[in-house]
């Protein structure tokens, strides 16, 4: 099935805050309780040794997505001086201060609005991207990719969906599995309370947005032609699947260093 670039409704700029919010905070929630990315964890401290970094910016950090379990497992790891900065186009400071105050020395937030395709000099580390390289356009895409071998830092793109029948079939269920692990974010609120259970305009608006990030996620072939359109004659790309028993699918990713 060829990738699309539909629409998903948490990238349009008049997306209600509480209707972003609700769905990140789902992920965040989702995350944390299935540790999806548990593969991908282990990915970025090899990358961190080979190439001697000891920062890392996260980007499109929406309210933090599996980034507790990242720092839970450097920290685990002897890697308790990598630093994690947070960015987003639409920065969730509250998410963003609640990670600062829960480790106030490993963990920042950036209040401004960030563009991925463009990361601030200023922000030095490996480029982390969890579940959100899809919501590029390949023009875009290439751009992310460019832009961090002009700069010269590692990047790491993990993607958890994909287009197999499983993950439509689970996008369709997605409105239960939002009622059931949304309290496990320890973030709802009253407004996202109402729009979820009495109103439950965000439980289907994040169906819709499931369905469309299938369509939009990159498959590893299709990440490996991304690259062959970057100007990085002195980088390493690695793409692929990390698969584990509990994800025998695996996690697209795609790795990015300079040699």
């Amino acid at each position: 099935m060829s990738r699309l670039h539909l629409f998903e409704i948490e990238d349009l700029s008049l997306c209600p805050s509480v209707i972003r919010e609700t769905s990140t905070d789902f992920l965040f929630g989702l995350y944390n309780l299935l540790n999806v990315y548990e593969k991908a964890y282990e990915k970025v401290a090899e990358i961190l040794d080979k190439t001697e970094t000891n920062a890392i910016v996260d980007c499109c950090s929406g309210t933090g997505g599996p980034i507790k379990k990242l720092r839970d497992y450097l920290d685990k790891n002897n890697k308790k001086d990598v630093t994690i900065t947070l960015t987003d186009k639409y920065p969730n400071i509250q998410s963003f201060e609640r990670f600062e105050k829960e480790y106030p020395v490993n963990i920042l937030g950036v209040t401004q609005s960030v563009d991925a395709t463009e990361i601030p000099s200023s922000l030095k580390g490996m480029r982390t991207f969890f579940s959100s390289f899809h919501h590029f356009r390949p023009e875009c895409a290439i751009k992310i990719l460019q832009d961090a071998v002009k700069n010269e830092v590692p990047i790491a793109i993990f993607e958890s969906t994909q287009r197999r029948p499983i993950d439509f079939i689970l996008a369709l269920i997605s409105p239960i599995a939002v009622w059931i692990v949304l309290p496990f974010s320890k973030r709802l609120t009253l407004r996202k309370f109402i729009f979820t259970y009495i109103i439950p305009v965000s439980s289907f608006f994040f169906m819709w947005d499931y369905f469309v990030s299938n369509f939009r996620t990159y498959s590893p072939r299709q990440l490996q032609a991304l690259t062959q359109k970057v100007v990085s004659d002195n980088y390493h790309w690695e793409f692929g699947k990390l698969k584990s028993r509990k994800r025998k699918n695996g996690v697209v990713y795609l790795i990015g260093y300079k040699m």
